[in-house]
């Protein structure tokens, strides 16, 4: 039975990871990504950079070296790993995120492999949706379905459910947006956030979140790998996934409008405005 519920601010400043004094890097979390390409490698710094300003302890990166150029050069202070090494021995980490802007690449395909054989929690953007959803779909499945989150927007969601030979068009997915969300997270045993203006979270068994309406200059080429970067935050301090998808979402919509101020943003602008989100949400609980 489905139980659509709502997510605002109070779901997110009781939730969100805010350090002690007696934290460090590694109890904080740390965030392995598996993203970009020699291609796309954009993708690789945005969803570093969301896990960064999120509040990740450290950020690993694995990727190829134009990819890995580009993060260090935003992001100076995260590890970065080539994927033939990575998938012969994974770096170690809390939760993974994997998929955002992946091309043809069989190392970073088998550094993906090696993620979702750990059994770590897992964000699957992009271009791992086919792989991750047929291999649970088929009993592969190393993590439980509440750590692993499904990232598809409407057009990645009918492409992935075709891959799981279900016959549907974007038209179905549009007319029932959760329904299909549903039907992806019963078919792969994992949560599934479909994001969107109004972005729907389904996992197995039928229940259902729904975020407020996000700002539409949040319709931006990047500002997803973002999300699955502060999502794989949230994973690695501990939450579950559907709490860790609601969260992020929720998050990234409020950064993108203290970043827009009613007008156009690009996705490093919602990165970049993180910092100043959480602290307007966790304020109040950190002064108790």
């Amino acid at each position: 039975m489905s139980d659509a519920r709502r997510r605002g601010a109070d779901h997110v400043r009781e939730r969100w990871p805010v350090p002690g004094p007696g934290d460090d890097k590694y109890s904080r979390g740390v965030v392995g990504i598996i993203a970009g390409s020699e291609a796309y490698p954009g993708a690789a710094a945005l969803a570093v950079s969301g896990a960064a300003r999120a509040g990740a302890g450290m950020v690993r990166y694995v990727g190829p070296l134009r990819a890995q150029n580009l993060v260090l050069h935003h992001r100076p202070e995260t590890v970065v790993h080539d994927p033939g090494d990575a998938a012969e021995r994974l770096p170690r980490a809390q939760a993974w995120v994997v998929g955002s802007g992946v091309a043809d690449y069989p190392e970073q395909d088998a550094a993906i492999g090696a993620a979702m054989a750990s059994g770590a929690p897992l964000v699957v953007d992009a271009g791992a949706l086919d792989a991750v959803a047929r291999a649970r779909a088929s009993g592969s499945r190393e993590a439980a379905a509440d750590s692993v989150l499904l990232t598809p927007h409407a057009e990645e969601l009918v492409r992935t459910l075709r891959a799981l030979r279900h016959d549907v068009t974007l038209a179905d997915v549009v007319g029932d947006r959760a329904g299909h969300a549903r039907l992806l997270a019963e078919t792969a045993r994992a949560t599934v956030l479909l994001k969107g203006s109004r972005t729907v979270i389904a996992s197995p068994g039928g229940t259902v979140i729904t975020l407020p309406e996000a700002p539409a200059w949040l319709a931006t080429a990047g500002s997803g790998d973002v999300l699955a970067g502060i999502t794989g935050t949230a994973l690695a301090a501990g939450m579950v996934a559907a709490d860790a998808g609601a969260s992020a979402a929720w998050l990234h919509a409020r950064a993108a409008l203290l970043a827009s101020g009613g007008g156009p943003i690009v996705a490093l602008d919602i990165a970049r405005a993180l910092p100043g989100a959480i602290a307007a949400v966790t304020v109040e609980a950190t002064a108790e």
